[in-house]
């Protein structure tokens, strides 16, 4: 059995059961460890009682000094394969591993709560409670900690100029403070009073201990003051200007990290959009609980849409991104014709299409048990790929350039029938639904279609006008039809039967 692997899997594998249990304890002992400062802070315990307190602290630093240094062990050092090393290549690969890990956001952490090894920094030890956010999912999936640390890395020049010049400032002053007020002020004896008296002038805190007395002092001192306002400038520029890229994915993981459920996704963009959200909001108006609406587009979110409208940001056509807007909860993903992602009819089609396969696999792959299967809509612009729609996953396929031109031609020769059917599908009265068949109207598990009809519209108010058996649509169908308790009816009403 190989002890080092073992070892890896117990500290960095979250499928190993083992994992999970150690971590549990150290987690106990962390707050343990807390939970001591603050029984010591606040009982004023007798020397004896002190004693026992921090030798317990101890033992748990010491607990966690050996969990350092054998994360430090089992490192996976990464050697290059195409050549041959000599035993010195081989330490410095050995060393430059396991610095990367110190160096690293959880490393330096870790780091950290070791601190108060030393005495005169044992009142740092409040700062254990950073390792918990280990555990948090957060951390652990939008890995914010390593994203703030990407933005510096990529930034390092930027960084590397502000730094210096304030250390370059401090540097100065200090000396030149020094030699205008050494042997004048009582409260400089020696160059570490500059220094302190530096940092704090350009950070603009002034704390007022120490100050100069001669007039090359107050020169020197009010050069700094205004040298404190541009470094402050300085530094908010870069990290401003530094973060906000780097920071704006960790907004598309609010969703991810929610109870997000039984919301309606609609992927993909176009001009059309706005529009149909617009009749969302609509539809769901007088609903008890209206779905949350979340849009899932390869743009960033324009400004005019209301803020209600949740928005992720990503590539629909990939697998792993779906999971950060938790479609496997979802209730329905409606996939529209998006315009940036093909320049021509087919290409926007051939999208939408492996748009439903991928979002078919991802559910079907998350394992999760749903008591209805996601409810899939299709916008198809080619009326040649609405087979292909079907077989991708979609339940439903909507040819809206096909339904308008019909429509039109349909009213053409039919004057009148245009605006019923506008008014029919747009205003919010009367409107067609299709549901189960509610069990209240059925005498037994077979009915009439005339007296199931009559029913339906002396009870609740419904125009029944067709129905669904096993599949198969029939609109307004021969009066004697048999209507069986497991078919879905198609009804005109005011709103959606619950």
């Amino acid at each position: 059995m190989n002890i080092r692997l073992q070892a890896w899997r117990i500290l960095n594998d979250p499928e190993d059961a083992r994992y999970v249990w150690f971590h549990r304890f150290i987690n106990t002992l962390i707050l343990l460890s807390v939970g001591l400062v603050v029984y010591e802070v606040q009982a004023n315990p007798a020397n004896e009682e002190l004693a026992t307190l921090r030798l317990i602290d101890d033992v748990v630093l010491a607990i966690f000094l050996v969990e350092y240094l054998g994360r430090l062990w089992v490192v996976q050092e990464t050697y290059p394969k195409s050549v041959k090393l000599t035993n010195f290549q081989k330490l410095r690969y050995w060393l430059v591993g396991r610095l990367k890990f110190m160096l690293s956001p959880w490393g330096l952490v870790d780091l950290v709560a070791l601190l108060p090894l030393f005495p005169f920094l044992r009142s740092l030890r409040i700062l254990r409670l950073l390792r918990l956010l280990r555990s948090v999912q957060f951390f652990r999936f939008a890995r914010p900690v390593e994203t703030l640390f990407a933005a510096f890395r990529d930034n390092v020049l930027l960084f590397a100029v502000a730094t210096a010049y304030l250390f370059g400032t401090v540097t100065l002053a200090s000396i030149m403070m020094f030699l205008a007020e050494y042997r004048i002020n009582k409260n400089i004896s020696h160059i570490g009073d500059t220094l302190w008296w530096s940092i704090v002038t350009i950070t603009t805190v002034g704390f007022g201990d120490i100050t100069p007395e001669t007039t090359g002092g107050r020169v020197i001192g009010a050069i700094l003051m205004f040298s404190g306002m541009f470094v402050v400038a300085m530094f908010a520029g870069v990290i401003s200007s530094t973060l906000v890229g780097h920071l704006l994915p960790l907004r598309q993981e609010q969703v991810r990290m929610s109870s997000l459920a039984d919301h309606i996704v609609l992927v993909g963009w176009n001009s059309q959009v706005p529009m149909t959200l617009q009749e969302m909001r609509r539809e769901f108006k007088n609903a008890p609980n209206p779905p949350k609406v979340l849009v899932f587009a390869y743009r960033e979110k324009p400004e005019y849409l209301d803020s209600d409208i949740l928005w992720v940001q990503g590539d629909f056509t990939k697998e792993d991104q779906y999971d950060k807007i938790r479609l496997q909860y979802a209730r329905t993903a409606v996939v529209v014709a998006d315009e940036h992602k093909g320049s021509t009819i087919g290409a926007r089609d051939g999208v939408t299409v492996l748009t439903i396969f991928t979002m078919r696999s991802f559910v079907e792959r998350s394992g999760i048990e749903r008591e209805e299967p996601l409810h899939i809509v299709a916008e198809i612009l080619d009326p040649e790929n609405y087979k292909h729609a079907v077989i991708a996953g979609a339940d439903e396929v909507i040819e809206t350039a096909r339904v308008g031109c019909s429509m039109i031609a349909h009213t053409a020769g039919n004057p009148g029938v245009g605006t019923i059917v506008s008014d029919l599908v747009i205003t919010s009265g009367d409107n067609i639904y299709a549901s189960t068949l509610p069990v209240e109207l059925m005498d037994g598990d077979q009915m009439d279609f005339r007296a199931l009809q009559r029913r339906a519209q002396d009870d609740l108010g419904i125009l029944i006008i067709g129905v669904e058996h096993k599949g198969v649509k029939s609109l307004n169908p021969p009066p004697t039809m048999p209507v069986f308790l497991s078919d879905k009816i198609i009804y005109m009403g005011k709103m959606m039967l619950r």
